[in-house]
């Protein structure tokens, strides 16, 4: 079996063994580390969970999503799209909804304005994508925190080394400002994006340019 073919297999067995993704019927190809997912599915918060499952597998570089939401949408529904959106951040307690505002396109949700931090957008995103009939969410939240804090280099490479999943990953760590920059080597997309993960963590940070790349060894 040759490597595409294994990687293909690997990404339909990682689907298979997740309960609520084995109704979805999911095509997989995989080239060289890049596997391109397509099919329907039910809910938008099923896509999420499969492209999540996807980058945890060995070998995955990256995720090419082809995967269409079914489509039950009336013209009325985007008006109610909208009020659900709306309560569902009023009602989440991490997110302070008054710099949020929400566009509904087509099915799609839309959000922009800012947070001060990147759980928040993370939290938003995560709360409208719940909705039923929700299409598609396409986060353009800013983060602009008032905070000003110094960012440093030492504490987060030491958040780094203190996660298992990035043990013995040599991350470099370039701060300007309120911007980080990661370069270095990993060995899978879901430690590149641990990396990330960790790294917005850190107070006042506005911006993180993920150039670490992923070799397979």
């Amino acid at each position: 079996m040759n490597a595409n073919n294994d990687l293909q297999q690997k990404v339909q067995f990682a689907l298979f063994w997740e309960p609520h993704l084995t109704g979805a019927a999911i095509g997989v190809t995989a080239h060289d580390g890049i596997v391109t997912l397509s099919g329907t599915v039910a809910r938008y918060e099923m896509k999420v969970d499969i492209e999540q499952t996807v980058k945890k597998v060995r070998g995955v570089r990256a995720v090419v999503m082809h995967i269409n939401v079914q489509d039950h949408l009336e013209a009325t529904d985007e008006e109610r799209l909208a009020e659900e959106a709306l309560r569902a951040l009023e009602l989440h307690t991490s997110i302070t909804p008054e710099h949020i505002k929400i566009v509904v396109a087509n099915g799609w949700i839309y959000l922009v304005g800012s947070v001060d931090w990147h759980y928040q957008k993370q939290a938003a995103e995560k709360a409208v994508s719940r909705i039923m009939g929700v299409k598609g969410v396409v986060n353009s939240l800013l983060i602009h925190s008032e905070r000003t804090d110094m960012l440093e280099t030492k504490a987060l490479c030491d958040a780094f080394d203190r996660s298992s999943i990035l043990r013995g990953k040599t991350i470099e760590v370039a701060v300007h400002q309120n911007e980080v920059t990661l370069t270095g080597v990993v060995d899978s997309l879901l430690q590149k994006e641990e990396a990330e993960r960790i790294a917005w963590n850190a107070p006042g940070l506005w911006r993180i340019h993920n150039q670490l790349e992923i070799v397979h060894p």
